[in-house]
């Protein structure tokens, strides 16, 4: 890994602890403050802005109680001050309804400002059969 790629994979670390966190301090903390950047959640529309983007991970948090996410198959790549992650997630967590676990295909998009990396944009995809997960590949 490239003294860049260490970069990036610290950023997506910071990422997925402010998710496991449920603060929505610490997820402030790793999103690049502009208009420019979205986010679409499984099963939600895309969102754009700032605010919006905050309330939505407010949401989430307060119907929280534990997350745990493991993340597989983390490929990074870097162009200039942009990079993107692609990932899979497991979302093992415990919710007002009860305790849920998802597989989530992820892509994670930042933008080099000064020496830091910031995420401008998280796209997530629910995975419907994880077990199939791997092997559905258009050849």
């Amino acid at each position: 890994m490239t003294p860049t790629e260490t970069e990036v994979a610290e950023a997506n670390r910071r990422f997925y602890a402010a998710f496991e966190s449920l603060e929505v301090e610490r997820m402030e903390e790793v999103w690049l403050r502009e208009s420019h950047i979205s986010c679409v959640h499984p099963g939600w529309d895309r969102l754009f802005g700032w605010g919006p983007i905050m309330q939505s991970w407010q949401r989430i948090f307060t119907h929280t109680h534990e997350m745990r996410i493991t993340l597989t198959d983390v490929q990074i790549r870097v162009a200039g001050d942009v990079a993107w992650v692609l990932l899979t997630e497991r979302i093992d967590s415990r919710h007002t309804e009860g305790k849920s676990i998802g597989v989530v295909q992820a892509t994670n998009i930042y933008e080099r400002r000064g020496r830091s990396w910031f995420m401008v944009h998280h796209h997530g995809s629910p995975v419907i059969n994880p077990e199939d997960a791997g092997g559905n590949r258009l050849q």
